[in-house]
């Protein structure tokens, strides 16, 4: 078998295919093609050996098992909450202003379009607001995260009951929505 001997490696003549194939392209892109050119590159090219396919289906792979499934379903427990009654409702309404002071000093001054509504949890000990909590809301940008903070914190000071009005202890549901004026 004759070889070529190019810059200092030994190329057998697949490699001599190669790299005629190599000139015929590179002749071809400077614009110096000629039909002989091309025809005795496409001959060299199509006198190379073609490689035989493998059959990967045949190889061994070495991966490890896979882990159990570590992941556990909990059921969530839904729990049924009350509309607030009307006692509750009006301290809600009577004090309204706290609401409103709220969406609009750490809502409105971060997003003045602010728009949304908060259903919060107000739990009731001895006709007195113990505590409040966001049970779900809906804001129109991440400035609303601020407001519920805010009624988290004040409500609990802000609604009293009237004297005389009386709602059991519990927890309770106020819907509150707010939108610019």
């Amino acid at each position: 078998m004759s070889k070529l001997r190019l810059g200092g490696t030994t190329s057998a003549p697949g490699g001599v295919a190669l790299l005629l194939g190599v000139a015929a392209v590179a002749a071809s892109c400077s614009g110096d093609r000629t039909p002989s050119d091309t025809a005795s590159a496409a001959r060299v090219i199509s006198d190379t050996p073609a490689v035989a396919p493998v059959d990967l289906s045949k190889l061994n792979a070495n991966i490890p098992a896979a882990r159990p499934d570590t992941f556990t379903f909990h059921p969530l427990r839904v729990e049924r909450i009350p509309d607030a009654p009307p006692a509750l409702m009006d301290a809600a309404e009577r004090e309204q202003g706290i609401s409103r002071f709220c969406y609009q000093e750490y809502g409105q001054k971060a997003d003045p379009r602010l728009m949304g509504a908060v259903a919060l949890v107000v739990t009731i000990e001895s006709d007195t607001v113990r505590g409040a909590r966001v049970g779900a809301d809906d804001w129109s940008s991440k400035a609303g995260r601020a407001v519920n903070q805010c009624l988290v914190q004040k409500v609990p000071q802000a609604w009293r009951l009237l004297p005389g009005a009386h709602v059991s202890n519990g927890q309770y549901v106020v819907q509150l929505q707010f939108r610019p004026s």
